[in-house]
């Protein structure tokens, strides 16, 4: 009996699952097709003829599973960035950080990844914390004039870089949102 062809959704959806785990692993400068199809339980051959090139295959795994997050109204905007940070941290289909991590390595050698990367975090993340930013801004927790790209930009570099430390959300919020904002 023969394997599923890659046509197929549900056996697409597997082979992104592994680009998607595997990106996150290795990074993007060890990825390459062996592993996916060892992973995927797919031959090579029939990754390269659907996907000419690693960044074809991540940028197709991307786009295929898009994070689902909740917009939490937690009343401050210290508690609102504390879960939203728990839900980029919490079960996913693949782990954002290290994705984050692997698109920012492989954009250096690919403007397509980069632009891909910048399309996911603005989309994703970006848009997610602006939602949180605008409420403390109305509620008056924030000031009218603060840079939101910048905030936003550091809540989210320091989240991707430190995702892998015990305690690291409450750090950001406690240790360093709670005592900027007063």
């Amino acid at each position: 009996m023969g394997r599923t062809p890659l046509d197929a959704p549900e056996r697409r959806q597997e082979v992104f699952a592994a680009v998607l785990a595997l990106l996150a692993e290795v990074g993007y400068a060890r990825f390459n097709m062996d592993l996916v199809a060892a992973r995927a339980r797919a031959s090579k051959s029939s990754l390269y003829q659907r996907w000419p090139s690693k960044a074809r295959l991540i940028t197709d795994a991307l786009r295929a599973t898009p994070p689902v997050l909740a917009q939490p109204d937690e009343g401050s905007f210290a508690e609102d960035v504390r879960q939203i940070l728990r839900a980029w941290g919490g079960p996913a289909p693949f782990d954002a950080a290290g994705v984050f991590l692997g698109l920012l390595e492989g954009g250096r050698q690919d403007a397509g990844l980069a632009g891909l990367r910048e399309e996911h975090v603005d989309r994703v993340c970006a848009a997610h914390l602006q939602v949180a930013v605008d409420r403390a801004k109305a509620r008056g927790e924030l000031p009218a004039e603060l840079n939101s790209r910048v905030l936003i930009t550091a809540l989210i570099s320091t989240f991707v870089l430190m995702s892998e430390q015990r305690g690291v959300i409450d750090d950001l919020v406690d240790g360093l949102l709670r005592p900027l904002i007063g």
